[in-house]
């Protein structure tokens, strides 16, 4: 299994290996948090990702855009949640705007 490192930015050693549930869990908030701003993940967590189910079960993240589309990538069954939205996003639905940058995903 291949860590991506980078999401452990305030750790003088990254761990090399994931042992239990609950640092997979740890892992995964890491990567959908580093997602939520931006930076998608790389390919070869989206194939480990894949062989998690019972840590995205387990261990909900119900305010995570990352975490909800990974749920969706992989073809499970959505879990309850509500996304979080930045304010301009409030104010762009309040206003009916629609010229997001959606449309290029």
């Amino acid at each position: 299994m291949k860590l991506d490192h980078s999401v452990f930015p305030d750790h003088e050693r990254p761990p090399q290996t994931l042992s239990t549930p609950e640092e997979r869990a740890y892992y995964l908030h890491r990567i959908s948090a580093q997602w939520d701003y931006g930076i998608v993940p790389e390919r070869e967590t989206f194939e480990l990702f894949r062989q998690w189910k019972d840590v995205f079960d387990r261990y909900p993240m119900r305010h995570s855009a990352a975490y909800h589309s990974f749920r969706s990538l992989f073809g499970w069954e959505a879990v309850p949640g509500r996304l979080l939205r930045a304010g301009y996003e409030i104010d762009d639905l309040k206003e009916d705007r629609t010229d997001t940058c959606i449309g290029w995903i």
